[in-house]
């Protein structure tokens, strides 16, 4: 008798478990399917709202320095990792393009000598920066610049199929997104995001994208495959996120890659870059506090 009240009492546990589950994974289905349902937005206003806001951060990134923590994995031929690098940066911003300081490798400082080399090198990218956009201004400077950026994808790509979903618990709308075939590429930067395809997650509050993933769909060659080649499969992801409640900046990069240089060598890796830490910032407190470590 205590045999058969304890497993009616077992079985009445899994029963509620089971129950609480139901109603658990009922709720949430409930929840994904609210958001699916509600209408979407404007999409020709909300994309134009995205480049605009996109813009805006182009603009004010030069404001900015933070901290990147960068990892390359070099694989084998079978996607083994045969060599990993861990270095960080000190990273800020002339004409919208990154510029880094490198002060660690492998979760170490630069030895004095690397340093002062490190130092002298960015001093130097200052300075060639300051020459060039006082002979050309900063607007020219701005559209001359070559980067794999959201900005160049917004630029050149075509967005389909707008719906409704959640990233990270927040409220998004997500494309599709390929080639614009009434596009021409300006560059080689362009050409070569052109020819990317994937998808976006814009942010349906602040109208931001939060997240852009592309792969190449076909192999990419430069100099008719003689110089280099992108081959079919590799990857972008490029993330932004809203910080110190003020500013979307770029917060995560990752890249993998398989390529063949000069008919000869290959190469193959995996790359991701961390940004963290990002404060205001002015382009000579650089220069001050480099002349001061000399």
């Amino acid at each position: 008798m205590d045999d058969r009240r304890v497993d009616c009492g077992a079985f009445h546990t899994v029963l509620a478990f089971l129950g609480a589950l139901l109603a658990l994974t009922t709720g949430i289905a409930s929840q994904q399917n609210t958001a699916a349902s509600r209408s979407l937005p404007d999409i020709k206003q909300l994309l134009t709202d995205v480049r605009e806001n996109q813009k805006q951060i182009d603009s004010l990134v030069d404001q900015y320095s933070c901290m990147e923590t960068e990892e390359v994995h070099e694989l084998d031929k079978n996607g083994q990792v045969k060599k990993s690098i861990l270095k960080e940066y000190q990273v800020f911003y002339l004409g919208g393009r990154g510029v880094r300081r490198q002060v660690k490798k492998d979760g170490r400082p630069l030895s004095p000598g690397d340093q002062k080399k490190e130092d002298n090198r960015v001093e130097k990218r200052i300075r060639e920066y300051e020459k060039k956009h006082g002979e050309e201004g900063e607007d020219s400077a701005r559209k001359k610049k070559e980067q794999a950026d959201i900005s160049t994808f917004l630029r050149v790509s075509k967005f389909t199929s707008p719906r409704r979903g959640e990233f990270r618990e927040h409220a998004v709308i997500v494309f599709d997104f390929a080639p614009n075939p009434d596009y021409k590429p300006q560059n080689k930067t362009e050409d070569l995001l052109h020819k990317l395809v994937g998808t976006l997650w814009v942010d349906d509050e602040a109208r931001q994208v939060v997240r852009l993933e592309a792969h190449l769909s076909d192999t990419y060659k430069l100099g008719g495959g003689l110089l280099a080649s992108l081959r079919k499969g590799g990857s972008l992801v490029i993330e932004q996120a809203r910080m110190n409640e003020e500013v979307w900046l770029p917060s995560y990069v990752e890249a993998h890659f398989s390529a063949r240089v000069l008919l000869f060598a290959n190469a193959h890796g995996d790359y991701t870059s961390r940004f963290s830490d990002y404060k205001k910032f002015r382009v000579e407190s650089v220069i001050v506090n480099l002349k001061n470590k000399k």
